[in-house]
């Protein structure tokens, strides 16, 4: 998401006014001369205090209504965030503000105003790449995190990654580019990578990727973003099929017209 006049749209509250039994939206456009860091907005998180954390290639923003503050690397400083090109942003429940970037993976802790770095590394219980491309926190807690080569699961009491990759089996991950993380209101995790759209399910020992095709479709999906469209179903935008909708009770696509293509 690169234009910023889109984001504008949510930002602030000013939904405007009935007219007519209509409503009416007024938009504000924030730019480089607002303060804004950079004008490619890829990433945006609204905070529990109602503040916007908008994620650019060059800073992170921290707007609260009038004014910015931005987050940038600073080589020096190992407190700074690990790098300026932001690509995922999410607050988890205890407040912390997680940052994916081309370079890392970075806990920003609002209170001592400071981010904690994560890295891969030849440790197993590291991430399992730096390009970060997804964050999400599922109900038990866990910070899942997809990357380019890799999912990973961080264990906020051990302070460490579980990574998972996929491999040849049936209920392996359908490909290690995860581009997006999303838990449906009936508690389901499901997963979009660039070789399809799967639902993950926890088993004893491990975790069972379910791959979800869309009939009549020769191509699989490359899955860019999943969100929820309503309590009952999810939209599924795709780099190669347009959009996708998939019912949650039967677990079927659904049409959508004027979108889907071969």
């Amino acid at each position: 998401m690169k234009i910023l006049q889109l984001f504008l749209g949510f930002l602030f509250f000013q939904f405007g006014f009935a007219q007519s039994e209509e409503i009416k939206y007024q938009f504000k456009h924030l730019n480089t001369g607002d303060g804004l860091s950079q004008s490619s907005v890829i990433a945006i998180e609204q905070d529990t205090l109602g503040r916007m954390w908008i994620g650019t290639r060059d800073g992170l923003n921290l707007y609260d209504g009038s004014s910015f503050k931005v987050y940038r690397n600073t080589i020096q400083d190992l407190t700074s965030i690990s790098n300026s090109d932001i690509t995922a942003i999410k607050e988890d429940s205890e407040g912390f503000i997680w940052v994916g970037t081309y370079n890392g993976l970075n806990r920003y802790d609002p209170k001592k105003d400071t981010f904690k770095r994560y890295f891969h590394s030849n440790d197993d219980k590291s991430l399992s790449n730096n390009t970060i491309l997804a964050i999400n926190e599922i109900s038990n807690g866990e910070i899942w995190v997809g990357t380019s080569n890799g999912l990973s699961l961080y264990d906020k009491e051990k302070d460490i990654f579980t990574s998972i990759y996929s491999s040849s089996s049936i209920n392996s991950l359908p490909s290690n580019y995860i581009s997006s993380i999303e838990q449906s209101a009936n508690g389901t995790i499901w997963l979009g990578t660039s070789k399809g759209f799967c639902k993950a399910t926890r088993t004893d020992k491990n975790i069972v990727f379910q791959l979800f095709r869309p009939e009549g479709k020769k191509k699989t999906p490359f899955v860019q973003n999943i969100s929820a469209c309503d309590g009952n179903s999810l939209c599924i935008g795709t780099k190669n099929l347009g959009l996708l909708k998939l019912d949650l009770i039967s677990e079927r696509f659904l049409s959508v017209d004027g979108f889907a293509t071969e």
